[in-house]
């Protein structure tokens, strides 16, 4: 019948024991110390090249080791009666044995025994000192070859032997030291493959395989059964690491990577599992990476979330995730476009919607706690969600496509009046058959002007229109919205500064401007100032303020959504409109082109009827971006 060898033995074993050990590892957490952290060269472009980072070395338990006792050879020779030779009948029995090799065995018929006789019937002739010198010599051979060999029972014995010739022999604690190595070793052979058969392969109480092969290398790392098992033990944790990340398991595999490390990192079944399971990440990472740009291209934010947290169970760098969640969290909040980026929604009529300005996110205090009562307290507002505003105010062409769509009747149509500039007397007068369809001063207004005569309700049914016509979250502005992109988070006065502009910014009323080739001027606008303009401008036609937007502080006021309030007392901090059911008053913003000097600061805001149109007011709208 053949033998099974040890490592036969283990591998069996070991055969059953691999699904209890996945079961094991993937139903108890913290099992493993951490995966071995990865490193990149590039980790905008590639998967980190993994290199293992050398962790602080792990203390073993202490091996126990065997104790041994060296017996006395001698003691039991009595019973061997030998009394009837003379020393010649000894020396030739020693010699013959000699020749037989036979120095130290069999146990009483030997060269050793029949010289120790010799030497006790008092004579010592040259030849047994010289022939015990020989097999002394002899002796320390076989010890090592018993050493060489991990044979305790031939080293005790001979260890015995050689206590016999020389007590104080120097060899004979080495030897007794070698052969308690020798037990020890056996003892903890039959150890590890106890914990084999009983599915303990690693444990966090280091009572396991492993633990104790490793203890076991401590002593002898040449031990053929331990060389044997140490095989068997890291084929077999391979096999259960490349089964992990077959399985997309990752962390259970860097596990897996973590425990052959330990063993045997020069090993080159570890080195090539290291590989292999590199490999796989690399493929898994460029899968995922592609997979991440798709969802974000599509707006599929649950899958990007998704491949964003596969990707992080591949350990890439820390700062490439961060790289991956910073445009998850953007494309949340801003959707497709960047901060500043421009963009026209198509309407159901085949046009496009006004020309729309994504602002960031941000906060700002918000009112003057030295201004009159209905601009305090000062308040932190913060915006945490995205939107867009229309570049500039709606415009009369804008309006029209409304109007034609919905037939659509305005506040000043149903009143068949609106008041308009009066040229003769330069002040403000109601005139019948005024509507949206007008300028300031009563004639047809060109297409590219913002559209005056409005009401907070005709604006309002624009933007309803609007966000119906494209699908799109179209509403109009917040009074905190407005404040915040007319201030741009400044603490200045004007949305310029504090002081009087000293160029062109906008649409205001200055001492220089003139109504056509009249004398009329203004006279409570800025000193030495002239925009070009009496009356409201084509929409675009001054500087861009920092957020891309035209004309907020100037052209013409613009409705908001918020119902009026007497102060900021329990106004909302979050950017959302402050409305009230039923409510009759509502908001208007920013300055105009016939506004007095302080129309124009930030904090200005004016109280007015929903029903209210002037030649002075407009609108813009607002986008919420929600994905």
């Amino acid at each position: 019948m053949p033998v099974i060898s040890i490592k036969e033995t283990a591998m069996l074993i070991l055969g059953f024991g691999l699904v209890y050990s996945l079961y094991y590892l993937r139903t108890h957490d913290a099992i493993f110390e951490a995966p071995v952290p990865l490193v990149s060269s590039n980790a905008a472009e590639n998967l980190n090249t993994a290199i293992a980072i050398q962790p602080e070395a792990k203390v073993l338990p202490q091996a126990v080791r065997e104790e041994v006792q060296i017996p006395d050879w001698l003691s039991n020779k009595s019973d061997f009666d030998l009394s009837n030779l003379t020393i010649d009948d000894l020396l030739a029995l020693a010699k013959i044995s000699h020749e037989q090799d036979h120095d130290f065995f069999p146990e009483n018929q030997n060269t050793l025994v029949y010289l120790l006789k010799a030497k006790e019937l008092g004579i010592d002739p040259a030849e047994i000192d010289e022939l015990l010198t020989t097999i002394h010599a002899s002796l320390y051979d076989q010890a090592e070859q018993a050493i060489r060999n991990y044979d305790a029972k031939t080293l005790t014995a001979l260890t015995a032997r050689l206590k016999s010739i020389d007590s104080q022999d120097p060899k004979i604690q080495p030897y007794t030291d070698q052969i308690s190595l020798i037990y020890t070793l056996e003892r903890m052979r039959d150890e590890i493959e106890m914990h084999i058969r009983d599915g303990r392969l690693y444990e966090d109480d280091q009572n396991d395989a492993i633990h104790t092969l490793m203890v076991a290398q401590e002593l002898d790392a040449g031990f053929q059964p331990l060389i044997e098992l140490k095989t068997a033990l890291i084929e077999t944790v391979s096999q259960m690491a490349l089964r992990s990340a077959q399985e997309l398991d990752f962390p259970i595999a860097d596990t897996y990577i973590d425990i052959l490390n330990e063993i045997d990192p020069s090993d080159t079944v570890t080195i090539e599992t290291i590989s292999n399971i590199q490999n796989q990440k690399q493929n898994r990472f460029a899968y995922l990476d592609q997979q991440f740009y798709t969802a974000i291209n599509n707006l599929n934010l649950k899958r990007a979330q998704d491949m964003i947290d596969e990707l992080s169970e591949l350990e890439i760098a820390s700062s490439q995730i961060s790289g991956y969640q910073a445009l998850y969290n953007k494309t949340k909040t801003y959707g497709p476009y960047d901060v500043g980026s421009k963009f026209n929604d198509l309407l159901s009529n085949g046009s496009n919607g006004p020309t729309m300005v994504v602002i960031p996110l941000g906060n700002f205090y918000m009112g003057s706690q030295t201004g009159p009562k209905h601009q305090r307290p000062r308040h932190l507002v913060d915006i945490k969600y995205g939107f867009a505003v229309s570049q500039t105010e709606i415009t009369v062409g804008q309006f029209k496509q409304f109007i034609e769509n919905t037939g659509y009747q305005t506040t000043a149509e149903k009143n068949n009046r609106a008041k308009i500039y009066d040229e003769r007397t330069g002040r403000f007068k109601e005139k019948f058959n005024i509507n949206w369809r007008h300028n300031y001063i009563g004639k047809n207004a060109d297409k590219n002007l913002p559209v005056i005569h409005v009401s907070w309700e005709d604006a309002r049914a624009y933007s309803a229109w609007l966000n119906a016509s494209s699908k799109e979250g179209y509403r109009l502005l917040t009074e905190s919205e407005f404040e915040y992109i007319l201030g741009a988070s400044s603490e200045t006065t004007y949305p310029w500064g504090n002081e009087q502009p000293t160029q062109v910014w906008g649409n205001f009323s200055g001492a220089k401007d003139k109504f056509k080739k009249s004398r009329i001027r203004w006279r409570e606008g800025f000193a030495d100032y002239e925009d070009g303009y009496w009356g409201p401008a084509p929409v675009g036609s001054f500087i861009q303020s920092l957020l891309g937007l035209n004309d907020l502080s100037g052209n013409v006021m613009e409705w908001v959504e918020d119902c009026w309030h007497d102060s900021y007392t329990r106004a909302p901090n979050d950017g959302s409109e402050w409305v009230n059911r039923g409510c009759e008053s509502r908001v208007i913003r920013g300055g105009n082109w016939a506004s007095a000097i302080d129309e124009y600061e930030i904090h200005h805001r004016v109280k007015a009827a929903s029903t209210l149109t002037d030649p002075r007011l407009g609108f813009r709208v607002a986008k919420t971006l929600a994905f």
